[in-house]
């Protein structure tokens, strides 16, 4: 074997472990986004409120893809985020300065990543000494979980603000989902109110 060869060789391991260690720091990461009606004015906000008894939104027809207790702790993690900023709970909608929803949703997807691999040629005259590439393919199929907090004015009962966190779900969520649940809602509640 050549030292070229050898060196494409090593090359398209290290490729390989690259990209298996960036899907696997995929799974754990927690993407955050949020957005806001720049015409509000969240200065004045001092209370809240959960729109309904159950604050859940689901679409017409849909069913719930969370446990009871799930949506016992998502509500638990987004009162206990806004009382430490300072927010004041509220039992009434009518009397809160804003009011909240959230929603739930799971999507299975599918990665597919490509990278280049290197093999020798065979022994007849006319590819001998030459290396050639070919293309791995990884798949990888896993459930992506997003929670989305709604805000709504107190008055207007106009929507003026929106947070959401997606992540991949690992079995260890799904057995306990309640760190997951934490640490999402506190990187969405951290964006509230806006700062711009």
């Amino acid at each position: 074997m050549s030292q070229y060869t050898t060196i494409n060789l090593r090359w398209a391991k290290l490729v390989a472990i690259l990209v298996f260690a960036m899907l696997l720091s995929s799974c754990s990461s927690i993407q955050t986004g949020s957005h806001h009606d720049e015409s509000a004015t969240f200065s004045h906000y001092r209370t809240f409120a959960w729109i309904a008894y159950d604050p859940l939104i689901l679409g017409m027809r849909e069913q719930p893809t969370i446990s009871p207790l799930s949506k016992k702790k998502i509500v638990q993690a987004i009162e206990g985020e806004l009382i430490n900023k300072g927010y004041v709970y509220v039992t009434n909608p009518d009397t809160a300065d804003f009011i909240l929803s959230y929603t739930v949703g799971t999507r299975d997807k599918i990665d597919t990543m490509s990278y280049p691999s290197v093999y020798r040629a065979g022994w007849d005259w006319h590819t001998y000494g030459r290396d050639f590439h070919q293309s791995k393919v990884i798949h990888r199929s896993y459930t992506e979980g997003t929670l989305a907090i709604d805000i709504f004015d107190g008055k207007s009962k106009q929507p003026v603000w929106h947070g959401w966190a997606s992540k991949t779900i690992s079995t260890s969520d799904r057995e306990n989902p309640s760190p997951a649940i934490q640490k999402a809602v506190a990187q969405v509640i951290d964006q509230f109110p806006p700062t711009n």
